[in-house]
């Protein structure tokens, strides 16, 4: 999807247009079409999907700000950033009024309203193949579902817009009687619409869109339904969707854990344990993808690789939790677990580990850097960084799936599935071990798993919150041991607050918990 995230058309609908009394003067930009001027045809249909996922990689998604805010909030990194938004989010004291916070609720209902926008399109277009139409229709419901689950995990109780808008009621829609058990039930209505349409990959279908791994899947789908279900503590209910992912043989754990983290187009394209993604490219292009209109002169790089790096922004820093986590165990060969230099960039001769950025470690010896989303292994220029991010992958599947086993009274498979990601590491044998345990101590081991599997990929954060870890004095105040930032945390904080420019400019848009 690379090359042609490049060629997107601008879908922008008109509401305005000139008048006059000359017609001379009624010029129309060609680049800003009128809605039912440009659906015409199927090639305008794929556009308008893909306009869908260009949003996921603007400023208010995955190019920064969905894993900065989601990593601020956990207790592998703190946040060292001289930029208000980002300390205030880390420590949990962000005000609505801090004019950053509303990109990343932009950043959604630019995907939300761009689904939309699609959905209504393809519905008015005859003339498109019928298997197409349907893949083009189930994409369009992913990324709407993925959008919402971002945003309501982020805000709490976001506005539900299911259509175009277009006149005053519906430009300033109401979340008065919305809360999050309704927007989770959209969500999971959307992932039904995407479960019956998408394809299991794009290698097999007929069409402008075959051989595009990239587009949304089957796999996701099923993937985001359990996750949802996941969150709301149905374990039940999550089980067969991850078993159907794990059972489908589609799926596999790379071989080496750091290729999971290369912008080399060949590992990433050879990595069998993407599920779904955020593409970005090494492309340097005049007009960063900060957001706004794409152009062909856009560039399509990850803005973590500057904002994590220690060489650069440096706005994160792993906490000493974090270090200490992926140190507890070493290899079966007596080496340092593989996912330590993926995720933490530090100077240990003992370990081999000497080199930072493609070059003799230049950094303070003493400190620790993230490496995980940079390009501190490798080398390079930031602000051309094309490593994809990863939304949905096959070892957090695997860890779900275990999560769910072990809450439906199957402490032995879910003690499996863990080994499993454990064996691609080379750690210790530990199965036998695992499935003696009783479910707490099965959780508290699952809680280390995940962490060292999973860390600054923006999950810790919505762990922490949903195994009840906030509302626990003893569990908060491990928080508070690992991670400063939680000695500032309050109840109702486990939400950012609605954007005060949002609440200034739509009368029926009320805050969450965090607001008051």
């Amino acid at each position: 999807m690379k090359t042609y995230f490049t060629k997107l058309i601008l879908l922008v609908v008109v509401i305005t247009s000139l008048s006059s009394c000359n017609n001379e003067l009624d010029i129309q930009d060609t680049n800003r079409l009128l809605a039912e001027e440009y659906y015409q045809s199927q090639s305008e249909a794929v556009a308008a999907v893909d306009a869908i996922y260009n949003g996921l990689i603007i400023d208010g998604n995955y190019q920064r700000m969905m894993p900065a805010i989601n990593d601020a909030r956990g207790d592998e990194a703190s946040s060292r950033s001289p930029w208000p938004f980002l300390t205030g989010t880390g420590n949990f004291t962000i005000p609505s009024t801090q004019p950053d916070i509303v990109i990343a609720y932009l950043g959604c209902y630019t995907v939300i309203n761009r689904a939309n926008q699609a959905l209504a399109a393809i519905d008015q277009i005859d003339d498109i193949e019928t298997n197409l139409r349907e893949r083009l229709i189930g994409q369009a419901y992913f990324l709407r579902a993925l959008a919402y689950f971002n945003a309501s995990n982020i805000f709490e109780n976001p506005p539900l817009v299911l259509e175009v808008q277009a006149g005053a009621d519906t430009f300033f829609p109401s979340n008065q009687s919305t809360t999050q058990a309704d927007v989770y039930a959209q969500i999971e209505a959307d992932l039904n619409e995407a479960i019956s349409r998408l394809p299991v990959n794009y290698s097999n279908v007929s069409g402008p869109d075959a051989g595009q791994p990239a587009r949304a899947t089957l796999g996701a789908a099923n993937s985001l339904m359990g996750k949802l279900k996941l969150y709301q503590g149905d374990y039940a209910g999550a089980l067969p969707y991850f078993q159907t992912v794990v059972n489908s043989q589609v799926y596999d754990l790379a071989p080496n854990y750091g290729d999971l983290f290369s912008q080399d187009p060949a590992l990433e394209n050879a990595n069998p344990g993407r599920i779904f993604w955020a593409e970005f490219t090494q492309s340097a292009n005049v007009d960063y993808n900060w957001g706004g209109d794409p152009t062909v002169n856009w560039r399509q790089f990850s803005a973590v690789a500057p904002t994590y790096s220690g060489a650069d922004f440096y706005d994160f820093t792993p906490t000493q939790f974090l270090v200490d986590e992926l140190k507890q165990e070493r290899t079966i060969t007596n080496e340092i677990d593989p996912r330590y230099p993926a995720t933490i960039l530090s100077y240990l001769p003992a370990e081999g580990l000497t080199q930072s950025y493609g070059a003799p470690f230049f950094l303070d010896q003493t400190q620790n850097y993230l490496a995980k989303y940079t390009l501190a292994n490798e080398g390079g220029d930031p602000f051309t960084c094309g490593i994809n991010y990863h939304i949905i992958r096959f070892a957090d599947v695997l860890l779900m799936y275990a999560e769910c086993l072990a809450n439906t009274n199957d402490i032995a498979g879910a003690a499996a599935q863990v080994q499993r990601v454990r064996d691609r590491a080379n750690l210790p044998d530990r199965e036998a071990e695992f499935a003696a345990l009783n479910l707490t101590q099965f959780m508290d081991q699952l809680a280390h798993e995940r962490v060292t599997e999973l860390a600054i990929e923006g999950l810790r954060w919505y762990d922490i919150k949903r195994w009840g870890w906030l509302d626990d004095s003893a569990k908060l105040n491990e928080l508070k041991a690992h991670d400063i930032d939680f000695n500032s945390y309050t109840t109702g904080r486990q939400f950012q607050p609605f954007p005060q420019s949002e609440l200034d400019r739509n009368p029926n848009l009320v805050g969450n918990t965090a607001n008051q």
